[in-house]
């Protein structure tokens, strides 16, 4: 699965020397561009401009303040108007981070959706950030389904599908002075962006609408998931990341090959942005018990070994 090295930066971390920041691995970077209907960050273009002269992807953010339709679709404007004029490689994107206006949860997501149509609209290709609990619990997130989605969670593992982590804001990069919010990017938005004029963000990560086969259920210790297996050649195969989750182990991808906890897989297949690996081999490097239940089509995992 890809994993790509970035960082998003404002006018908080001070000059940056893009240089030393390419050559220590970076190869994306969201910039703070604006903030509701009239703020400008003041380094936003000098960085966009730097960054992209060594080679270094660049994508912009807009820090919402609204809490209605309407606010939604001033500030989008002005997060357009801000970028107009800069060329952007990586998606612009929507950080939601307060309801400070308590608007409720249905009325904060169409004002979201409202804002990230605005952006789809005039070309871009849109992405809603926010962090993992004010995402799960503000907003309605089956009709965020369609957008790309950059969740940030400060842990050994995310805990959910997202097409970009953030996953500390305490990183250290070379030619930035102080702290810088790191990420991983699962997704390559730079070339699916340049390989297509992208109205729409690809399918939100954690799907398998991109496969035809049939699917399975799954148990863990009792609990079903919400993410289904898939059947490929008469094995089961099952979403790596959900089940980490489950488990509550820490799940990494590296050179093609998923690790859960201390664990690696040998094998690993990618159905649109989803790893998947045999149950068998998930149940022996969990330590669980497999049981494959035909009538239901369930794959259910109990803990202990046999």
């Amino acid at each position: 699965m890809t994993k790509i090295k970035g960082i998003d930066v404002s006018h908080w971390n001070g000059v940056i020397d893009w240089k030393k920041v390419a050559a220590d691995g970076v190869k994306f970077v969201f910039l703070k561009a604006s903030e509701g209907t009239s703020y400008v960050d003041k380094t936003f273009k000098t960085n966009a401009t730097r960054a992209s002269a060594v080679g270094i992807h660049v994508g912009a953010y807009h820090y919402a303040k609204f809490g209605s339709v309407a606010e939604a679709k001033a500030e989008a404007q002005h997060f357009l108007h801000t970028v107009s004029d800069v060329k952007l490689t990586y998606p612009l994107v929507l950080d939601l981070e307060e309801n400070k206006k308590k608007a409720s949860k249905a009325f904060l997501t169409d004002a979201a959706i409202a804002f990230l149509d605005a952006i789809e609209k005039a070309g871009y290709f849109a992405m809603i950030y926010a962090g993992k609990h004010f995402f799960e619990t503000q907003l309605d997130e089956k009709r965020l389904k369609p957008y790309a989605l950059w969740i940030a969670r400060y842990n050994s593992f995310l805990g959910r599908d997202a097409g970009v982590w953030q996953y500390t804001e305490t990183g250290r990069v070379s030619g930035i002075s102080g702290n810088v919010d790191m990420n991983w990017s699962y997704v390559d938005y730079a070339t699916l962006i340049a390989g297509k004029n992208v109205s729409k963000p690809p399918t939100a990560v954690g799907t398998v609408t991109e496969s035809k086969e049939p699917t399975c259920r799954i148990v863990v210790n009792g609990a079903k998931l919400d993410a289904p297996g898939i059947i490929r050649n008469n094995l089961s195969y099952l979403p790596v990341r959900a089940m980490g989750n489950a488990a509550g182990v820490a799940v990494g991808f590296c050179n093609g090959k998923a690790t859960l906890g201390k664990g690696t897989l040998k094998t690993t297949i990618v159905i649109g942005e989803t790893g998947y690996a045999q149950s068998r081999e998930i149940a022996e490097v969990l330590g669980y018990i497999l049981e494959w239940k035909q009538a239901t089509r369930e794959v259910i995992f109990t803990k202990g070994k046999r």
